[in-house]
C-alpha cells in the first residue's frame, strides 16, 4: 500500500509542474528561454541514464531473457513515440487554420494523453522498485518543465487568459495520477509484462532525449552556453547513477 501512495505523490508532484508556465508571467519569456536549456539539458542525462542504467538493466534482470532477445521492445517504444509525435503534430498543424477554440482543444487532449503516459511509465517503475520510481519520477519532471512551459505559452497564443491557461493546464495534467489509478488497477494482470513495458518506457525516455531535446541544445552556438549544457547533462546522469551505486 505504501508503494501505491508513493507512486500518486510522484504522479501529484509531476501534475503540479504544470504551474511552472506561471514563470513565463513573473520572469518573461526571454529570461525563461535561457533557463530552458539548462533545464533541457538536465533533462537529457536524467531520462538516459534512467533508460540505460536502470529501466533496462531491471528488464534484463526481471525477465531472466538476454539483452538481443529483448532489444525489439526497445525498437518499438522509440517507433510507437515517433508515430504518436507524428500524429500530435499532424494534428497540430492541421489545427492552425481551424478556429482558436478548436486549435486549443487539440492541443489540450494532446496533453492530456501525454500526460497518462507519464502515470503509466510512473505506475510501471513503481511497481518494479520503488526507487526506481523516483528517479523515474525526477527524470520525467525535469523533462516536464520546459514542456509546460512552452504549452502554457502556446494556449495564451490560441487565445487563452493566463488563469485559464494555467488551470487547463493544471486539470489536464491531473491524468497522471489516472495513470497511475489505471496501471495499478491491471497491477496483477500487468506484472508478467512488466519488463516489456519497462523497455518500451525506455525507448520513449530515449526517443525524447535524442529526438526532442538534443536538437534544442544545438539551437545555441554560444561555447558558454555548450559548456554550460554539458555540465547539465553530466548532472542529470549522476542523479541516477550514484544513487544507483549506494542502494542496489
Amino acid at each position: 500500500m505504501n508503494v501505491f501512495f508513493s507512486a500518486l505523490g510522484a504522479a501529484l508532484a509531476e501534475s503540479i509542474i504544470s504551474f511552472s508556465g506561471a514563470a513565463l508571467i513573473i520572469f518573461g519569456e526571454e529570461k525563461m528561454k535561457r533557463l530552458a536549456h539548462f533545464t533541457v539539458s538536465f533533462a537529457v542525462g536524467a531520462l538516459l541514464s534512467v533508460s540505460l542504467f536502470e529501466l533496462i538493466p531491471e528488464a534484463l534482470a526481471s525477465s531472466g531473457k538476454t539483452f538481443e532477445s529483448l532489444a525489439i521492445f526497445i525498437f518499438g517504444g522509440i517507433f510507437l513515440f515517433f508515430i504518436l509525435e507524428k500524429f500530435f503534430i499532424w494534428y497540430h498543424h492541421h489545427g492552425e487554420d481551424t478556429e482558436v477554440s478548436s486549435y486549443t482543444h487539440l492541443i489540450l487532449w494532446g496533453d492530456f494523453l501525454h500526460n497518462m503516459i507519464d502515470g503509466i511509465i510512473i505506475g510501471l517503475a513503481f511497481l518494479t522498485d520503488v526507487r526506481l520510481g523516483f528517479l523515474t519520477t525526477a527524470a520525467i519532471i525535469f523533462h516536464e518543465i520546459p514542456q509546460e512551459i512552452s504549452d502554457f505559452g502556446v494556449l495564451i497564443h490560441a487565445g487563452l487568459e493566463k488563469e485559464k491557461a494555467l488551470l487547463y493546464n493544471f486539470l489536464i495534467s491531473l491524468s497522471t495520477i489516472f495513470g497511475v489509478l489505471l496501471t495499478f488497477a491491471l497491477g496483477d494482470l500487468l506484472r508478467p509484462f512488466l519488463p516489456y513495458a519497462l523497455l518500451v518506457a525506455a525507448g520513449n525516455f530515449i526517443y525524447i532525449a535524442v529526438a526532442d531535446l538534443m536538437p534544442e541544445l544545438h539551437e545555441s552556438s554560444s561555447f558558454r552556453h555548450g559548456i554550460s549544457q554539458i555540465i547539465f547533462i553530466i548532472l542529470g546522469a549522476i542523479l541516477v547513477i550514484v544513487p544507483g551505486l549506494f542502494f542496489e
